[in-house]
């Protein structure tokens, strides 16, 4: 074989071969195409999902924020018809309890008006026997005592008056309320005493 007729050969060969490894490479070329493709979209499906979990996310923690938002409000609404109602009802006890200090005031009051009008009878009985001559020395020291008792009966009364007054705007009524109670007792015995004594003044007098 003539060494032309060799390299015509060789040259065959390779024109033969080339188109193979054309087709090989461009398989290679579209093989690593459509991976670095699959991957692109594998990640922007990720990234799709992802996005879709923060707006499903984002969303309930609105409607969480917006349920406390609404619990709150009706919590505060509550809150506000509760102390509403409690000023009603202070309110109403406090009235009720004015009228029972009115009533009971009136009451002691009228009782140390009537034990002045007997004390000031007493004395005026008092100086009409001193002018006819009786010795009412003893009758009037009797009597002087007994206006101390009733002046003392007027004390504890009107502390007892401001006590009940008190109750009404007091924060603890109900302990406000017993000690003003514990006050009319006080106020009740001295007036119980006030009137013995002027009994006593009373019965000095019958005896001249």
């Amino acid at each position: 074989m003539s060494k032309k007729v060799f390299y015509v050969l060789v040259i065959a060969g390779l024109l033969l071969a080339l188109p193979g490894s054309l087709v090989l490479a461009q398989q290679d070329e579209a093989a690593s195409s459509g991976t670095s493709e699959g991957k692109s979209l594998k990640d922007n499906l990720k990234s799709r999902l992802q996005a879709q979990r923060d707006r499903v996310q984002e969303r309930r923690q609105d409607i969480e924020g917006e349920v406390k938002e609404r619990r709150a409000a009706a919590g505060d609404r509550v809150d506000k018809v509760r102390m509403e109602a409690q000023k009603r009802l202070e309110s109403k006890r406090a009235d009720r309890v004015r009228m029972q200090v009115g009533k009971i005031t009136m009451r002691f009051e009228a009782a140390t008006k009537r034990l002045d009008n007997l004390a000031e009878r007493i004395s005026a009985r008092l100086d009409k026997l001193a002018q006819g001559g009786k010795d009412v020395s003893v009758s009037k020291t009797a009597l002087d005592a007994a206006k101390v008792k009733i002046s003392e009966a007027k004390t504890k009364l009107a502390e007892t008056k401001m006590a009940l007054e008190a109750v009404a705007d007091s924060e603890t009524p109900k302990e406000s309320l017993e000690s003003a109670k514990t006050k009319l007792g006080d106020v009740k015995e001295a007036v119980k005493m006030a009137h013995a004594a002027l009994v006593e003044v009373i019965n000095t007098v019958k005896k001249k």
